[in-house]
């Protein structure tokens, strides 16, 4: 499995920042800030590639409590990313959660993990490395 160390801001030319947004596409906090302004996430598109960024929805806005979003809807936006790596082999998909800290979704660090452990994971999806050791590979 691929890692890398540390908060992204640059990446390889073939790089993808991939991270949690909402159905809104607001991106005005954390990862989905950074993929506002590095990575061309555009504002109003909650999900989805778009410039060198790719977005899944892991919260609700609209929703007072979180976690907003179930794990199954996440677990499923996250098979759809792993079939988009496979389609697109060129590409290296960099996720960004991190192995520690808290995520905006209301989610831990280690449930993210087992939704990010629901499939066999393409060989050019890589994780930060703190993350990585989360997983839960078969």
């Amino acid at each position: 499995m691929k890692t890398y160390k540390g908060f992204l801001k640059s990446l390889p030319d073939n790089g993808i920042f991939c991270f949690g947004s909402n159905p809104e596409g607001r991106h005005g906090k954390g990862a989905a800030a950074t993929a506002k302004m590095f990575f061309g996430a555009k504002y109003g598109q909650g999900k989805g590639l778009m410039g060198r960024s790719y977005d899944i929805i892991t919260k609700d806005l609209r929703k007072s409590k979180h976690p907003s979003i179930s794990s199954k809807e996440i677990k499923q936006q996250i098979v759809d990313l792993y079939l988009f790596a496979i389609q697109n082999p060129q590409l290296d998909f960099y996720i960004v959660y991190s192995g520690k800290g808290t995520n905006l979704n209301g989610y831990t660090n280690e449930a993210m993990a087992r939704m990010f452990s629901c499939a066999e994971i393409p060989s050019n999806i890589i994780f930060e490395e703190e993350f990585s050791k989360l997983l839960i590979i078969n």
